[in-house]
């Protein structure tokens, strides 16, 4: 991607990440977007196909990099840490983007983001995976998923709390995680 391509990128989520922490992600429009990056719709539409679509890919690129963390740390509980960290940074966005649940687009680039993570835990640590799932990519593939999707739930769970304590988020969160994760 070249500078200028990267320039309206970057200003077109800061744009939405903005717009979508002072208002619902559904009433946030291409037109307020552009207007707030300094950007025409035709820029928009190369970067995104819809407000939520960028706005989840805007909280991807944030959740990657405090994902970042994963290599180089010895406790799962670190990177729950890190990830609940931009979530609370975020909560007014996350909050926003609830409907009861997540947008489709954020819940699922969520997910996405913390079966990378896991997936990334499992082969550091690869001498905590049960025997069923290290020798079967597929059985492994259902027990991230299954986490995943229950680390995203109680995430939504844990917004509509309006709870910020993450000390307590992480140790509910991996309290209900399989035993295995926490080796």
């Amino acid at each position: 991607m070249d500078a200028r391509s990267r320039r309206s990128r970057e200003s077109l989520r800061h744009a939405v990440l903005e717009l979508a922490g002072a208002m619902p992600v559904a009433d946030v429009t291409v037109s307020a977007i552009c207007a707030a990056a300094g950007v025409t719709r035709d820029t928009f539409y190369r970067h995104a196909e819809s407000p939520v679509q960028l706005l989840a890919d805007a909280l991807s690129a944030e959740i990657d990099s405090a994902m970042e963390i994963l290599p180089q740390t010895d406790a799962i509980g670190d990177g729950e840490r890190a990830l609940l960290e931009h979530i609370r940074r975020r909560a007014s966005v996350y909050r926003g983007a609830m409907q009861p649940l997540l947008a489709a687009p954020v819940r699922s680039n969520l997910e996405a983001s913390i079966r990378s993570g896991l997936l990334l835990w499992a082969e550091l640590h690869s001498e905590i995976v049960p025997p069923v799932f290290a020798d079967d990519p597929s059985a492994m593939r259902i027990a991230v998923a299954y986490a995943a999707a229950g680390t995203v739930g109680a995430i939504e769970e844990w917004l509509r709390s309006d709870d910020d304590d993450i000390d307590r988020a992480v140790r509910l969160i991996l309290a209900a995680s399989p035993e295995w994760w926490l080796r």
